[in-house]
């Protein structure tokens, strides 16, 4: 279990300097099919559930779409990416569940099930109603929970689903494709800890020198690459960069499916900086997160 105190007093010693999370092989898995959705045998029925969550919003719950509807749930695809993580070298402090959208099936927790079955007794919990950032916030807390309790080893999974049980015509950064995302942070690692910045009240003009300014910033001469993810327009920023866009249609996994595809074209070469960047033009808010790779990483 997760305990924690109030701050010592102001005189007290500064903590000791932790070890930074690096990220070892990030992992991806996405998958096609699923299960139908009936027959239901788990109470409480799916379609009462949905009903219900539904019911203060603007949108109207489809009972049809049970009928010939199938699903991979978050749990079903938590548990299968489990299968292709690297060995975790020590419990794990931190476990986060990260999603755009709601669960077609949210009776079982994914990130209970990962405190169930993970080494150590991690703190665990999913994180939402983020809308393009929610992947940028996961990496921010990562790093502020390892400042304030020396936290060695962390998880972060993201996910994507298709699947829902209502109307989304018209709705922005709707999932096509069911994904799943594994970043393992931990003292050894091919990446340095991520750098994480979120800017808020940034308007749609503001977003090329906002970004231009973080690509500038302390690189110390190394290359860069930029991984755009949602709302931000990959022609823009060339030439004298490494542009690499994320997959379409994955507004919470895209920009992680696509660091995980460029980091084993530097494996061995020389330093290198990586930012993964993002922009919710609904929000506002301009995400960025910079990894460094040292010699031979």
């Amino acid at each position: 279990m997760y305990l924690t105190t109030s701050p010592g007093p102001a005189d007290a010693a500064a903590p000791a300097r932790r070890a930074p999370l690096r990220l070892s092989r990030p992992v991806v898995r996405t998958f096609t099919g699923g299960r139908p959705f009936l027959p239901d045998p788990v109470e409480p029925s799916l379609a009462q559930m949905q009903a219900d969550l539904v019911r203060p919003y603007p949108v109207e719950f489809r009972p049809e779409l049970l009928e010939r509807g199938e699903r991979n749930t978050f749990l079903e695809m938590t548990q299968e990416l489990l299968a292709d993580l690297p060995p975790v070298q020590g419990p794990l402090d931190l476990v986060l569940v990260v999603h755009t959208v709601p669960d077609a099936d949210p009776r079982r927790s994914p990130s209970c099930h990962l405190a169930d079955v993970l080494p150590g007794d991690p703190l665990a919990f999913n994180l939402s109603d983020q809308g393009t950032a929610a992947g940028f916030t996961a990496l921010r807390l990562v790093s502020e929970y390892a400042a304030a309790d020396a936290f060695r080893r962390a998880l972060v999974v993201l996910l994507d689903q298709r699947t829902f049980l209502y109307d989304t015509t018209g709705a922005r950064d709707v999932p096509r494709q069911d994904c799943a995302v594994a970043l393992l942070f931990g003292p050894e690692g091919r990446a340095g800890e991520p750098v994480t910045r979120q800017l808020a009240g940034v308007a749609p003009d503001e977003v090329r020198p906002t970004l231009e300014a973080v690509l500038n910033d302390g690189g110390a001469g190394r290359p860069v690459t930029l991984i755009t993810g949602q709302g931000l327009d990959a022609e823009r920023f060339g030439p004298g960069i490494d542009v690499r866009p994320a997959p379409p249609g994955l507004p919470c996994t895209g920009p992680w499916s696509a660091l995980a595809d460029v980091l084993p074209e530097f494996e061995g070469a020389g330093p290198r900086r990586l930012v993964v960047a993002g922009y919710d033009s609904t929000l506002r808010y301009l995400c960025t997160s910079t990894l460094d790779l040292e010699e031979g990483t």
